[in-house]
């Protein structure tokens, strides 16, 4: 089943994202900090991993690659005001207006049901 992670230290910013995302297919998950983020994605691996770049034990950049080496087909996604150096990481522009992402995540979530991500 196709699921998504969110992870970002601001209540607002999860708040904003789960009413972004209601009508995405799939499971959604949300957290704060990377080791609640770990914690979840050790119970399921999910499809799709959307962090910003601040954690408060750590930055997005860096869970997404322990994700990532442990998941190697889930989609992540840093959203974040720069892009990432790291080539295989999709940017989500914090200024994007909020149809811009709800465009990208539903092609995160297409791409990652049709490629047999993780779940």
């Amino acid at each position: 089943m196709l699921t998504f992670l969110f992870v970002d230290e601001d209540p607002r910013s999860l708040a904003a994202l789960r009413r972004l995302v209601r009508d995405l297919p799939g499971g959604k998950r949300f957290a704060r900090c990377v080791e609640e983020a770990l914690a979840l994605v050790k119970e399921e691996a999910p499809s799709v991993v959307v962090t910003g770049d601040l954690l408060p034990d750590g930055d997005g950049l860096g869970l997404l690659e322990q994700v990532r080496a442990s998941h190697p087909r889930t989609a992540c996604a840093l959203h974040a005001v720069m892009p990432p150096l790291a080539r295989d990481i999709t940017w989500m522009d914090r200024a994007a207006p909020p149809s811009e992402v709800h465009a990208l995540l539903w092609m995160l979530g297409i791409g990652a049901a049709s490629t047999g991500s993780p779940r």
